[in-house]
């Protein structure tokens, strides 16, 4: 299942944002803080969920809400289509009572994962391990995102039941590829083994063996979207016999950036399109280093013109935005135009005037402090000394 266009009308602070075209592989959504990046990813989620606490919601003072997306299926249960899935929003107050959708075919709830900012993989203490759940009813709250309590013990048992010859080949695929993680994410890391307490333990660069919980917090962070992604895969769909590498539904991430070295931030998108080659990823970012590693077609920038959020229009070239600096995409894709602080930009304008008034006194007092402030190989720098020496001693 592919998402070909999604329509927001009076949904959270978006008035009405129609997004055409999606990429069939990724999708990175960026933009200011409260531009409607999440409201993206709750409204796709809310559309294929069976249940739901309001966690989306109309704009304030209108009547109703409305989503609408146009999905490509080629599944063969449901038949190979193009469907237009919509949803009205009554409400605006939060909820805490769960309200059940009947008319979400819960096929389509399925084909949706997400993964919300609470990513944390905290230490457990497993005395046993958890057999998996119905897969009838597994998934169906898909809006409120992916939990990590139970995925030592799904990854645990996997690991017992594939000593003991246990698995049948798609269970054994998944696990294979969710042992390889660590070493996808970092080649000097690797899956050690599963202690008799039931401790997962990971080899690191030192040769030390630690157990997982002691990784960093961008590590876990990213073996949270990775293994926990195939775990959902895997308990959805046990009587499919789909194997992780297959799954061809969406996937959805929000703020993928986060606890990730900028080093990482670079790589993640890549690595989510290696290891699920067949899904379509949305993700949100504030990270110009995840934009940075974008293709041709794999960017919607948002931005709020006079309270009204629309995609802005963005320059791209056939390799994307591999070739472009970090600056260069805060300024053209992000739209930060002031990139340096104010205070630089106050000094800056005294030595401008300064200038202007051939008072060499001022420029030079204003040109002792941008040199203190400059990095120490920035090109400008020989550009105002000499704007300084024109004005003599």
């Amino acid at each position: 299942m592919k998402i070909k266009g999604l329509s927001l009308h009076d949904v959270g602070g978006i008035e009405s944002l129609v997004l055409d075209n999606l990429n069939p592989q990724m999708n990175i959504i960026c933009g200011e803080n409260g531009v409607g990046k999440t409201n993206i990813l709750d409204s796709i989620a809310y559309l294929f969920s069976n249940w739901s606490k309001n966690q989306i919601k109309k704009r304030y003072g209108t009547d109703f809400g409305q989503l609408t997306a146009h999905v490509i299926t080629s599944d063969t249960n449901i038949g190979s289509a193009l469907y237009e899935v919509q949803a009205a929003l009554q409400e605006f107050d939060p909820s805490e009572r769960d309200s059940y959708r009947a008319d979400i075919d819960p096929r389509f709830a399925k084909q949706v994962i997400y993964l919300r900012v609470t990513r944390d993989l905290e230490y457990q203490r497993l005395k046993g391990i958890e057999s998996d759940p119905d897969e009838k009813d597994y998934g169906t709250r898909l809006i409120e995102g992916l939990s990590s309590t139970d995925l030592k013990s799904w990854f645990i048992g996997r690991f017992y039941q594939s000593a003991a010859g246990n698995l049948e080949e798609q269970f054994k695929s998944n696990f294979e590829t969710a042992k390889t993680l660590f070493s996808e994410l970092n080649e000097n890391y690797a899956f050690h083994t599963v202690t008799r307490k039931n401790e997962i333990i990971v080899r690191t660069p030192m040769g030390d063996e630690i157990p997982f919980e002691y990784l960093s917090s961008g590590f876990k962070s990213s073996i949270l979207i990775l293994m926990g992604i195939i775990k959902e895969i895997e308990l959805r769909f046990q009587s499919k016999l789909l194997r992780s590498i297959e799954y061809d539904g969406i996937i959805l991430i929000d703020e993928i950036e986060l606890h990730l070295h900028p080093e990482w931030q670079g790589v993640i998108c890549n690595t989510l399109k290696k290891i699920f080659p067949n899904a379509q990823f949305f993700i949100s970012t504030h990270s110009p280093h995840v934009v940075q590693t974008a293709l041709k077609g794999e960017v919607i920038a948002l931005e709020r013109t006079e309270g009204v959020v629309k995609r802005r229009a963005l320059p791209e070239s056939e390799y994307g935005y591999q070739g472009w600096t970090i600056e260069e995409i805060l300024e053209d894709v992000m739209g930060m135009v002031d990139l340096r602080t104010q205070n630089y930009k106050a000094i800056k304008q005294q030595f401008d005037e300064a200038l202007d008034k051939n008072d060499r006194q001022s420029a030079q007092l204003a040109y002792d402090q941008l040199d203190k402030m400059l990095h120490p190989d920035y090109p400008l720098r020989t550009v105002f000394q000499m704007q300084l020496n024109s004005l003599g001693e």
